[in-house]
């Protein structure tokens, strides 16, 4: 079974400069959804893995994160989706942690647990930072272009990813072309 990873900020709602700090500031893309249920329809797995500083930082709290998670999969398991774990990097980047993207832990972690192999996932993210993840996790990677990025910076990335999609609808569309 092929397993997704998905950043969240960027990916599955639009991203803010400032940290998106509860569920008034979420704004989930409306494609997220049914994008998530087509993935599961095809037998994919999708596991978030975010890198989540704005709780070191004591912006927001575990519980805001907590209440924002459930919003994500409150309107994915209305379209009839489901991810299946959500895996945080709440750690600053000074810290010097092994679960912070670039680094894989996060992706290693989730394989570990769900006993699967890394070399059969994607990792789904719209930074360079997401790229190197996935890559280092031996993972395929997909770069979506709804977070800070855009075609030109896309293209002049030192760590090319596999894919540069518009957005998660058609990185989906990507991917069940590929089974």
């Amino acid at each position: 079974m092929k397993t997704i990873f998905l950043d969240r900020d960027g990916v599955i709602n639009e991203d803010r400069d400032d940290y998106v700090k509860g569920v008034k500031e979420l704004k989930i893309f409306p494609f997220v959804p049914q994008s998530i249920k087509r993935l599961n329809d095809a037998g994919l797995q999708v596991f978030v893995v975010s890198n989540q500083q704005g709780i070191a930082k004591g912006l927001f709290s575990r519980n805001d994160l907590n209440e924002m998670k459930n919003e994500i999969d409150r309107q994915v398991e209305q379209a009839g989706g489901k991810i299946e774990k959500y895996y945080f990097c709440m750690h600053l980047a000074s810290d010097g942690c092994s679960c912070r993207k670039p680094k894989p832990g996060l992706l290693i972690k989730a394989a570990n647990e769900y006993n699967f192999d890394t070399k059969e996932s994607i990792m789904i993210g719209d930074s360079e930072r997401d790229i190197i993840a996935g890559k280092n996790a031996g993972c395929k990677t997909i770069l979506v272009l709804t977070g800070k990025l855009n075609q030109e910076e896309a293209e002049n990335m030192e760590s090319k990813p596999n894919y540069v999609a518009r957005n998660l609808a058609d990185a989906v569309d990507y991917i069940l072309r590929d089974i």
